[in-house]
């Protein structure tokens, strides 16, 4: 019978010295049954691969079925039943248990062999080790569908899963689907003062403490940057996913430890709940929707997806593309406050308000398209626009009356103005360009601003009072700054918040909130401007407590920057 098509008897001589010296060199394991199934050869590779001896195999053509994994058993037999029934080659992979308790995988072939007459002769098994390929496909598998800085799901296996807790939904079952849309708030900060590797670190912390929090049903991914999603399988309702939320983000209240500092953490996030309805990009875009909703509210809270905010989401996506058009349509213009001395009335400074005449909208607010500029980018270009007009206004300002000389413009900066590199070069610049003095510029910045990255802040407004220009904290008392911070500041100016001013007269409450803060300016050897004065008596009690400045609808709304040359030309002084 020839040799190997058949279990004939093994070669005598060299030539059986040459085929042992091959088999037993052979990686692959090679075993031969007869029509019996008696074993007749069998290589050593067998050993190598599980650690059982070679004559376990050769004694029991059955053996490896007890080695091999309850689970690919009947997988197996099926196999070498198909073998056995007339077909000439089988493949298939199994998992093996070996002597010392590891898991191996086999890729296994199992062939027909046939006597010389063609009538059957047995079965030869090959049996290739293929764990390790096994292994590398089961880490591209697990790359592909999980975040490599978390191990947690990424965004194309989080969206498989929705889709099919969306699927179980419709299928008409008294569960809902649940998703929660988390985005850590003011983690820029962290990232921007504490360097990539804390903000690793912050990311790795939060994704483990909400992977420890979730049911076991239940799915947290991370869809990129600081952005995480929830899914909760098979709550009943709204009011127990929304449970379930808050319960989830309790575990983000303890302080993190952060190369040897405490920092806290909190999320905004937006929820969508549906019985089954719509796709899950649709149920992502929804809950995203509703995370900015928390985030325009201050971040720090939950919000479930309403459908009138995916209409104000629409219009804000508008909005930012008309935006795109205003400065080339020259579509933004300024008002100018006065702010007046307290103490004779006498005008001391303007404040620059811009304003959008939008041509379908109307007359749109700063508080309205100002932050879709700050996310978009924007707001560099509309922001060195209101820098440069307001600036060149008042230097023709002062070339027409000389009681304009000691006026200053008050120009707010935002925080993405605030952080942008060359900000110093582009104050500078315009000051060259409309011939302004930097004494009579002073720009304005909020607490919360300075106190995101205090120590990059107070780098910039030194800079800033290196080349002479002013400036002041606007809206205090509704920040958080600390005094310590706040004696590092390179400051001129408060501004005390119009909420206070609108209730001192008639709150003791308020009037000694405004009456520390102006003590603590003068302690500092800083000036005061209180905002919203509408009142005489206001003014008076401001007037009382040495507050320097007041702006307010008691002495002039905000004006055309036309207006303002007739309306201040040659004012007495005390009227």
């Amino acid at each position: 019978m020839p040799f190997p098509h058949s279990p004939a008897p093994l070669p005598d001589g060299d030539a059986a010295q040459s085929f042992r010296v091959l088999a037993e060199h052979l990686a692959d394991w090679e075993s031969w049954e007869d029509a019996s199934g008696k074993v007749v050869f069998v290589t050593p590779a067998c050993q190598r691969i599980t650690g059982y001896s070679l004559e376990s195999f050769r004694a029991n053509a059955r053996f490896i079925e007890g080695i091999m994994h309850p689970e690919d058993l009947p997988l197996w037999r099926k196999h070498r039943e198909m073998v056995a029934s007339g077909a000439e080659m089988v493949e298939v992979e199994v998992r093996v248990r070996t002597q010392d308790g590891r898991e191996r995988w086999l890729a296994c072939t199992s062939r027909r062999l046939h006597e010389e007459d063609g009538a059957p002769g047995g079965i030869r098994f090959s049996g290739r080790d293929v764990t390790d390929r096994k292994i590398m496909l089961t880490q591209m598998k697990h790359q592909a569908w999980h975040d490599p800085l978390t191990g947690l799901p990424n965004r194309a296996l989080c969206l498989d899963r929705i889709d099919r807790s969306l699927h179980r939904a419709r299928r008409g079952s008294d569960n809902v689907c649940a998703v929660a849309f988390l985005d850590l708030d003011r983690f820029k900060v962290v990232n921007d003062s504490m360097g990539n590797p804390a903000g690793d670190q912050v990311l790795r912390e939060v994704a483990r403490r909400l992977a420890e929090n979730i049911r076991t049903i239940d799915t947290v991914s991370r869809l990129g940057s600081d952005e995480f999603i929830l899914l909760l399988d098979e709550v009943r309702s709204e009011e127990e996913a929304l449970v379930t939320v808050r319960r989830i983000c309790t575990s983000l209240e303890p302080p993190l430890e952060v190369a040897g500092r405490q920092i806290r953490i909190s999320a905004s996030v937006g929820v969508v709940v549906t019985r089954g309805g719509g796709c899950a990009d649709e149920m992502l875009r929804n809950a995203n929707i509703a995370m900015h909703h928390v985030k325009e509210h201050g971040g720090d809270g939950i919000a479930v997806f309403q459908p009138s905010m995916l209409e104000q989401a629409m219009n804000l996506m508008q909005l930012e593309i008309d935006l795109h058009r205003a400065l080339d349509n020259s579509e933004f213009f300024l008002v100018y406050q006065p702010i007046m001395s307290l103490h004779d009335r006498k005008l001391t400074g303007f404040e620059a308000l811009v304003r959008w005449n939008h041509p379908e909208r109307g007359i749109v607010g700063p508080s309205e398209f100002i932050p879709v500029s700050e996310s978009t980018g924007q707001i560099h270009q509309v922001g060195r626009w209101v820098l440069a007009e307001a600036c060149r206004a008042l230097a023709a300002w002062r070339a027409q009356q000389a009681s304009m000389r000691g006026v200053v413009m008050h120009v707010n900066l935002s925080a993405r103005q605030l952080s942008q590199p060359g900000l110093v070069e582009q104050v500078a610049a315009v000051l060259r360009e409309t011939g302004l003095p930097a004494r009579c510029l002073k720009l304005e910045v909020t607490e919360t601003m300075l106190m995101e990255n205090p120590d990059y802040a107070n780098l910039v407004l030194r800079r800033l009072k290196e080349i002479g220009v002013r400036l002041c904290i606007d809206d205090f008392g509704t920040g958080y700054s600390s005094l310590s911070y706040l004696q590092q500041f390179p400051i001129d100016t408060l501004k005390v918040d119009q909420s206070f001013v609108a209730r001192m007269c008639r709150e003791p409450g308020h009037f000694k909130i405004v009456q520390a803060v102006v003590a603590l300016a003068h302690s500092l050897g800083l000036d005061v401007v209180a905002e919203g004065v509408e009142e005489e008596e206001q003014r008076i009690m401001l007037s009382e407590l040495s507050c320097e400045g007041g702006q307010g609808y008691l002495f002039s709304r905000p004006m055309p920057g036309e207006d303002v040359p007739a309306m201040f030309a040659d004012r007495p002084k005390g009227h």
